[in-house]
């Protein structure tokens, strides 16, 4: 039995030391590895950011447009004054490829969830400027549709208007011009919202209400492709001085409107009082802007140089001998006071309408010298087209005119628009989108535009297109649109959007002589209204909403 026990013995102790010995022979254990995991607080497609408590979700699309017609200018209607609407300046066949990226960041906190969002976009398109030594190679553009940050109530950044509320993307591929917003581009404001409780809030912005000399009338001349906030910033301020004949552009030339605004000294302040329901939603909403001129100046939105011992027009006083010309910057010629425009609106939007997921939705919105809140800013300001045969269209909707000594004389507007879709299945839908805005001018305002207000030139009309013998700047435009898409994928939308548009003058009938632009060849015209049309076929992935 020794033998037995000294070699059970034996064995035991050499089982205890080679643990010891393989435990040494090891490597150091790596740290546990961090996955991603899944954040549920904000809804599908968050994720923690690894490390932190911050909840990241990454979404966007990609879309291609083809746009068909002669109301295409890139996508809107009069958009670009110049074109002759001939088959040397004005294409039929336009398009667009699009990629939009979005990040939604969200961390909780003592005083509620901190939400930081963008929205970057990046397209080439029609127009689009070729780069030095690239030939015919077109590099596109990007930009900046979001970037805000939101935190107890404040939203700061670049978001969308409190006076917005119907957007008219979710009815068709091109954005209408009637639904008037920045629910596209956005704009820069600081705003606040409070949560009044059972459905009801009530929310106030400060936000960019257009520069004077820089807004987006400056990208009238060029191809303005659709929805990408091209040139200036804000919903636009355009007021001209009708002393000027040049104001409305060069002869024959459809250049923009040469605007005689004041820089942007205060920002538009706008808020609403909105309900959100299981029935659906409504605003009422109101916004306050400036509108004031800039100088009495023989050029628009410049100080003229004046010689020594001239005598300055109204509104300012005679210079001394030897002082010679006044330094830029310096006021000679006074200005007009300031002047305040508004606007007021409403709209209503009823969900599961008449069938499930059915959506009704309505805005009327009324605008005195804020044209911006019921026109398209930019693309509806500075206009004027060639139609068919030997006919034009005419149109400027700006904030207000005044003339050398008088004060600014606010323009009115109005807009309404309505928009209906209806879902055949789970693939197919169908949306009917409608209405109009209308821009009108009081009797004093008319005259200064047509010449025979005390102060006006009388060639300020002629300056464009001639003699006008049945001078009334009001105009009107309209449009009917119907987008019919097919999802077979949740994610991928393959549509066709069917657009007419309607331009009104109260010019009609008019008859003008124009010097010859292009193809169009100098004489007379005839001022008319106007009809055009404009098909959008659009595929877009998207890849999370």
């Amino acid at each position: 039995m020794k033998p037995v026990k000294s070699l059970l013995l034996l064995s035991v102790a050499g089982l205890m030391t080679v643990p010891g010995a393989k435990a040494a022979d090891l490597p150091v254990k790596a740290a546990p590895v961090e996955y991603v995991k899944v954040c549920s607080l904000y809804g599908a497609g968050f994720f923690y950011i690894p490390g932190t408590d911050t909840c990241l979700k990454v979404g966007g699309y990609l879309r291609a447009d083809h746009f068909y017609g002669t109301g295409n200018a890139s996508g809107y209607y009069m958009s670009t004054p110049s074109a002759q609407g001939t088959r040397l300046n004005t294409d039929m066949y336009t398009y667009r490829a699009r990629m939009n990226l979005t990040t939604d960041f969200r961390t909780q906190s003592d005083y509620g969830t901190i939400r930081a969002y963008a929205a970057l976009v990046a397209q080439q398109s029609v127009g689009d400027f070729a780069p030095a030594g690239f030939g015919a190679q077109t590099n596109g553009s990007a930009g900046i549709l979001r970037a805000f940050i939101q935190f107890a109530g404040f939203t700061v950044g670049h978001a969308v208007s409190y006076f917005d509320f119907m957007n008219g993307a979710d009815y068709g591929y091109v954005p209408p011009i009637q639904g008037v917003g920045t629910g596209v581009n956005g704009t820069d404001l600081i705003g606040y919202t409070w949560q009044i409780g059972n459905g009801f809030s009530a929310s106030i912005d400060i936000e960019d209400g257009g520069n004077g000399q820089n807004n987006p009338l400056s990208a009238l001349g060029g191809t303005v492709a659709p929805d990408t906030g091209t040139a200036g910033t804000g919903r636009g301020k355009v007021v001209i001085n009708s002393s000027i004949a040049s104001s409305l552009g060069a002869a024959g030339a459809g250049t923009a409107i040469a605007t005689d605004t004041m820089r942007s000294m205060q920002p538009d302040l706008a808020g609403n009082l909105r309900v959100d329901e299981t029935w659906g939603s409504a605003q009422i909403m109101a916004a306050l802007h400036n509108a004031s001129g800039g100088y009495y100046t023989g050029t628009p939105g410049t100080v003229q140089a004046v010689s020594a011992a001239a005598v300055v027009p109204t509104g300012g006083t005679t210079l001394a001998t030897g002082v010679g010309a006044v330094p830029a910057g310096v006021q000679v010629f006074g200005h007009p006071g300031e002047a305040w425009g508004y606007a007021v609106g409403g709209g209503a939007k009823f969900v599961n309408f008449l069938q499930p997921r059915d959506t009704l939705e309505l805005q009327a919105s009324a605008c005195k010298g804020a044209s911006a809140y019921c026109f398209v800013s930019g693309l509806y300001s500075s206009n004027w087209m060639y139609g068919r045969s030997n006919t034009i269209g005419m149109g400027y909707a700006v904030d207000g005119v005044f003339t050398n000594g008088s004060q600014v004389e606010l323009s009115q507007s109005y807009s309404y628009i309505a928009g209906y879709q209806h879902y055949w299945n789970q693939q197919w839908r169908t949306a009917v989108l409608g209405g109009q805005s209308i821009m009108t001018y009081s009797g004093t305002a008319q005259a200064m535009l047509c010449g025979t207000a005390p102060g006006s030139n009388p060639a300020l009309y002629g300056s464009i297109i001639g003699k006008i013998n049945n001078c009334n700047p009001n105009f009107s435009q309209s449009a009917l649109s119907t987008r019919t898409a097919w999802n077979p994928h949740p994610f991928l939308e393959i549509g066709l959007d069917l657009i007419w548009y309607h331009l009104e003058t109260a010019n009609a009938n008019s008859t003008v002589t124009l010097i010859a632009n292009g193809a169009r060849p100098g004489g007379t015209y005839r001022v008319t209204n106007q009809d055009n049309y404009l098909m959008a076929l659009r595929f877009q992935k998207n890849i999370l909403p």
